[in-house]
């Protein structure tokens, strides 16, 4: 079993660990900007439930960027907006 988890309010699935590989967890505001091309999946972390569990070292690099306030996303799809301007969309998505 894995502790990565990737899904909807409906199910999660495990995310195994393949050796040499990594997972990448994709933010919203990239997705956006590639049209959609790189998913943003819901995600989490949870405990290990036994000591089985823990038997492998596994590492989590958490780094967040986003660009400029001022710099202006420009899609295909979709109409241009500020990075500043997307990142209070969402957040006021958040308390609907």
């Amino acid at each position: 079993r894995s502790a990565v988890g990737s899904g909807d309010k409906a199910k999660w699935l495990p995310v195994n660990p393949v050796k040499g590989g990594i997972s990448v967890n994709i933010g919203d505001m990239l997705s956006h900007w590639s049209d959609g091309e790189l998913f943003a999946n819901l995600h989490r972390v949870r405990m290990p439930r036994d000591a089985s569990e823990c038997a492998k070292s596994r590492y989590s690099i958490g780094y967040f960027t986003q660009a400029d306030d001022s710099h202006v996303i420009v899609t295909k799809n979709g109409d241009p907006i500020t990075a500043g301007d997307y990142i209070k969309m969402r957040l006021k998505a958040n308390f609907k």
